[in-house]
């Protein structure tokens, strides 16, 4: 085979040492190992190293590369490993516009169940049925929603939950949202994105595969813009990673879900749309720093939530939700 490269002369065991000093996750297979991709910020393994060829094929963003793309050092003689992970910067993104391949996908079907969430929510959030890939996709409409430029797809079969346009140049989830003078909870995930959006919750959520440059792109158009931008990341590292690039850019609130969960759809799932309502509003109208500080953790009870209404007593939002109100009827509350 022509090759415009020099042959491959590391091991296997060459590329897992790399690997482990990059720390990055990765999984050996029979033909190729599942990795984190070395290329872009990976929260879950999805790349795959083919042992064959030591080509690197991401499933994200990055497309199809040689190893030592990423790992340069596997070409020395001395193979000397490096000191930390290497992400490359410079990407060339292919323009997209999926809107005519959207409007002829159909719904998804009647009978499926999406984390407890109203399927009118997600068909007015645009969320399609992908019959071929077995799949909800998810468009990323352009903030004025003429033009489709960014996806992904939610698997519900296979070992991937999900994977992004390929090549296409990453976006902000629910940029429509976004109105100057108005503040806005920032998430990870279109899903919990769909979470909010059923509870009538203003939100903007970041996709996995996007970058803390992609954040501060976001937080800085909210500076221009008069927008308060609160943190509802997830409670782990990869949520403390997008609170790191907020704080390089803008002042902003933190307002996550309860500590007991991982996202807001756990938090949903578990304690439906009630508490995630009262919880999220709370970030709406926080008191000023004289006033003490509420000691729930959350309002979950009518009692909990009367008392929240005693010490902010302007405070419109934390009201007693009727029990005889459809979920229905709820999510399509205004927020303000």
């Amino acid at each position: 085979m022509n090759r415009d490269f020099p042959e491959d002369t590391f091991t296997e065991n060459d590329v897992i040492r790399v690997l482990d000093n990059a720390g990055l996750s990765h999984k050996n297979m029979h033909r190729y190992i599942l990795i984190q991709c070395p290329t872009h910020e990976d929260k879950n393994p999805s790349a795959q190293v083919y042992k064959d060829d030591w080509f690197v094929n991401c499933h994200a963003t990055c497309g199809r590369y040689h190893i030592t793309k990423a790992f340069p050092e596997l070409r020395n003689n001395n193979n000397q490993l490096p000191k930390e992970r290497k992400v490359l910067k410079a990407m060339r993104y292919k323009k997209y516009d999926l809107m005519d391949w959207w409007k002829a996908l159909p719904l998804i079907p009647r009978d499926h169940k999406f984390k407890g969430i109203d399927l009118e929510t997600l068909d007015e959030l645009g969320w399609r049925w992908d019959e071929p890939q077995q799949s909800y996709f998810i468009p990323y409409f352009s903030r004025s929603k003429k033009s489709l430029p960014f996806g992904q797809w939610r698997h519900l079969k296979g070992d991937r939950r999900f994977t992004f346009l390929k090549d296409a140049k990453p976006t902000l989830y629910g940029t429509w949202n976004l109105v100057p003078g108005e503040p806005i909870i920032l998430v990870e995930g279109a899903s919990d994105g769909a979470v909010l959006d059923f509870c009538s919750i203003p939100w903007i959520a970041a996709p996995s595969a996007s970058s803390s440059e992609l954040v501060k792109a976001m937080a800085g158009w909210c500076n221009e813009n008069d927008i308060q931008v609160i943190f509802g990341g997830d409670n782990d590292e990869a949520g403390a990673k997008i609170k790191e690039a907020l704080a390089s850019v803008t002042h902003y609130a933190t307002h996550q879900p309860p500590k007991k969960y991982k996202d807001w759809g756990d938090f949903f799932e578990a304690e439906g749309f009630e508490a995630v309502y009262n919880y999220a509003m709370i970030a709406f109208y926080k008191p000023s720093s004289d006033i003490p500080e509420f000691k729930q953790e959350y309002p979950n009870t009518k009692d909990e939530v009367q008392a929240v209404l005693d010490i902010f007593p302007d405070s419109k939002v934390l009201e007693i939700i009727d029990s005889s109100k459809s979920s229905k009827e709820l999510s399509k509350r205004s927020y303000h």
